[in-house]
């Protein structure tokens, strides 16, 4: 019986209950304080984490858009960078995955960031880290005001290997592309050119423009004397040789908004004749200014004021094969021929105007460094071995010029 009475009295005894029911308590209380200081913890940090993938993103679009060739491994560290830079002090998520991609079709930078962040008190319950992931986007826009031209090599090469076809189907994907909203402030001109240029037998009474008596002229012009044939000014006293008897291609287009009829341009582009780059670009550049021959283009003061751009792109598939003899270009000298043209290249860009090069399938080493170097940036620059890095150097322009209002 003695040890019955001990059992039941142990059993009744509840002298300990509040203690057990402290200490129990006690658990819960510090476990719910745990909870939601690892919960306002990585709140902040995903918070963070989202602040800094978001400037990240925008740093690497940006950057695309003045180095159009970019790839995505690139533009994952260039954000990348910026995000380390932009993460606030004393938060240190465990970064695991990184990836910025661009989707040419969707039009969109994407930023995928997976992380962890680990908790400070919620480890007693088994919860020893929290996920920090976010994915950050950009989209591009409608383009910003934009000035194009493009000076396309429409010479006998051009004919084989499917690649005039090529420019065309590149070209006018370009066009597209920069049309494709229908608030874009974008004018684009063309300039087709191959030992000469076509102005239009409209500009004949110009006064800017001489035309020596003879047939009825067809458009065709050749080159001031240097160095006006390397300067966009002065055509009053140093007006424009229009000559006869020679071949040219298809009239140029100034500077137009018309989607439908530079698509048509485009589709007449035709293939003949010898290479004298300088042409291209000598007319590309008048497109662009505001001064006569053209008047199309805005003042660059009103340019700068609408937070716009001009832009030329050269595109060729080989080297000068002719040079002027003035008025004519009937010299076969190369080397004056690529001194004129890098000449050129080094004036248009004290205008701030964005060249964008590309070499078409083009072996001679020399011109491909004259492209190279004629570009704004080495990133300006591409060399398009076929026609689908023909389409590819096309598209990247494109997405650089869409996107170029976010580098300013």
């Amino acid at each position: 019986m003695g040890i019955r009475k001990a059992a039941n009295s142990f059993i009744k005894d509840r002298r300990g209950n509040i203690a057990m029911m402290f200490g129990i308590m006690l658990f819960v209380i510090v476990g719910a304080a745990g909870i939601a200081i690892d919960m306002q913890r990585s709140s902040i940090i995903r918070s963070a984490v989202h602040e800094a993938a978001d400037a990240g993103i925008l740093a690497a679009a940006r950057y695309k858009a003045n180095h159009p060739n970019a790839n995505d491994a690139e533009l994952t560290a260039v954000a990348r960078r910026v995000f380390d830079n932009a993460m606030r002090d004393g938060l240190s998520p465990t970064i695991s995955s990184f990836a910025v991609s661009f989707d040419s079709a969707a039009e969109t930078f994407a930023l995928d960031v997976v992380g962890s962040s680990k908790t400070l008190l919620m480890g007693v319950l088994g919860q020893d880290i929290s996920n920090v992931g976010t994915r950050s986007e950009v989209k591009l826009g409608k383009p910003a005001l934009l000035e194009v031209a493009m000076a396309l090599d429409v010479t006998g090469s051009m004919n084989q290997k499917g690649k005039i076809s090529a420019l065309r189907n590149s070209a006018k994907d370009l066009i597209e592309s920069l049309f494709l909203s229908d608030e874009a402030d974008v004018k684009i001109g063309i300039v087709p050119f191959a030992q000469y240029v076509n102005l239009g037998a409209a500009y004949a009474g110009e006064g800017w423009l001489t035309v020596p008596p003879g047939p009825s002229w067809m458009g065709c012009i050749g080159s001031r004397d240097y160095p006006n044939n390397v300067e966009d000014d002065d055509y009053v006293s140093a007006p424009v040789p229009g000559l006869h008897g020679i071949a040219c291609p298809d009239p140029l287009m100034p500077l137009s908004t018309d989607e439908d009829a530079l698509k048509t341009k485009i589709d007449d582009l035709d293939a003949n004749g010898w290479t004298y780059i300088p042409s291209g670009l000598m007319w590309a550049w008048s497109l662009l200014t505001p001064n006569e021959p053209f008047t199309e283009g805005l003042s660059f003061a009103e340019l700068q004021e609408g937070n716009g751009s001009k832009a030329i792109i050269v595109m060729t598939d080989g080297e000068n094969t002719r040079a002027p003899d003035y008025p004519t270009h009937n010299s076969a000298s190369e080397v004056l021929a690529n001194d004129l043209t890098e000449e050129l290249c080094i004036n248009i860009k004290k205008q701030d105007i964005l060249i964008y090069s590309i070499a078409f399938d083009v072996s001679d080493p020399d011109i491909r460094a004259i492209l190279e170097a004629c570009a704004t940036s080495t990133s300006h620059y591409f060399d398009a071995k076929d026609a689908s890095a023909l389409a590819d150097a096309f598209e990247a322009i494109a997405t650089s010029l869409r996107n170029i209002s976010l580098s300013k």
